[in-house]
């Protein structure tokens, strides 16, 4: 019987065996070499996670907004912005450097947002501000993560 036979011959496994794990192999180095190449092995910086608090007052023609960093990561305050929107006039983004932080900012820190950052009167009342940590390896706004939102008493 030529069957028995066919099962009992092994002759070409092993070169057959060979020339696939060689394909294999080939395929999986162009992969990787492919992804490098392409830029798609970069990787971008999470968002810190952090805890934020905030207290508010009210004080003749101008409010101030204290914004503590209570827990969580440290983080870069050149990569902290604080956005503001629905104020009389002060509508913008603003670097932690405005408000006079330059340093890194860790648990402790507060942040003062007040005229003197600003330039005029500040009517917090209703508006909204935004705490955004921003990806320093993009000018992409996409980007960035948003860690604080606080909304005036009239927003």
């Amino acid at each position: 019987m030529e069957i028995k036979r066919l099962f009992a011959d092994e002759g070409a496994v092993s070169p057959v065996i060979g020339v696939i794990l060689m394909v294999a192999v080939t395929v999986i180095l162009s992969a990787v070499i492919g992804t490098f190449a392409l830029g798609l092995g970069t990787t971008q910086d999470t968002a810190p996670q952090s805890t934020w608090g905030t207290d508010y007052s009210s004080g003749g023609s101008s409010d101030t907004l204290t914004l503590s960093h209570q827990s969580g990561d440290p983080m870069e305050a050149d990569r902290l912005s604080v956005v503001i929107t629905g104020s009389a006039g002060n509508d913008g983004r603003y670097s932690f450097s405005t408000f006079g932080v330059t340093s890194e900012v860790s648990a402790g820190t507060e942040v003062k947002v007040d005229s003197s950052g600003v330039g005029s009167d500040l009517d917090l009342s209703a508006a909204t501000v935004r705490l955004v940590w921003e990806d320093e390896d993009t000018d992409d706004q996409a980007d960035s993560a948003t860690l604080l939102v606080w909304e005036g008493p009239d927003a």
